[in-house]
């Protein structure tokens, strides 16, 4: 199976859509949260609409796998078809144990390797990461949106042999061998 993985949208529908465009087929959406809100300390992006973004998340035709971000809200929640509320997920994908919290009630460094999971996803930081803790790889895919410390706007995308972090030009910025 492949998934795509999202993180940090904060209303960018430009964005998003170049994402969902990706020419790399996936079988299922991972949301790691800041689904529709930019946040009161990020800029309001040129793009910013919340309604189109709703409507391009409800028009996706894989299962998606969300939670929620600390830019998210329960009125969120009613524009969105899908769970995302909840504070973290544990699923397989692709035999690993993978634990998904948005990243702002722990800290993936620390308490991602507590979590007794083969792979730890996160968002928040707006940075993208892949390091080896333990036997728990640390995963944040940065933001499609609102890149932060120089990074390009990126997305993942979990295959049965790799965890790739793509840019939105959907070339390889980061790649782990699984």
């Amino acid at each position: 199976m492949n998934y795509l993985i999202i993180s940090d949208i904060h209303g960018s529908h430009e964005y998003l859509e170049t994402v969902l465009n990706t020419p790399y087929p996936y079988d299922f959406v991972i949301i790691v949260g800041d689904h529709l809100y930019h946040g009161p300390r990020n800029p309001i992006l040129a793009d910013y609409n919340p309604q189109k973004v709703a409507d391009l998340l409800n028009a996706i035709d894989k299962p998606i796998i969300a939670v929620r971000g600390n830019c998210d809200a329960e009125v969120d929640q009613m524009l969105l078809d899908y769970s995302m509320m909840q504070d973290y997920s544990v699923f397989t994908a692709n035999s690993l144990k993978v634990y998904l919290t948005h990243g702002h009630l722990l800290d993936p460094i620390q308490d991602g390797p507590t979590k007794h999971c083969d792979l730890f996803i996160s968002g928040h930081t707006h940075v993208p990461i892949m390091t080896k803790i333990d036997s728990t790889l640390i995963y944040n895919p940065g933001s499609i949106a609102l890149p932060k410390e120089g990074h390009p706007n990126t997305y993942g995308y979990l295959t049965e042999g790799e965890l790739i972090t793509y840019t939105l030009e959907h070339k390889p910025y980061m790649t782990y061998k699984i």
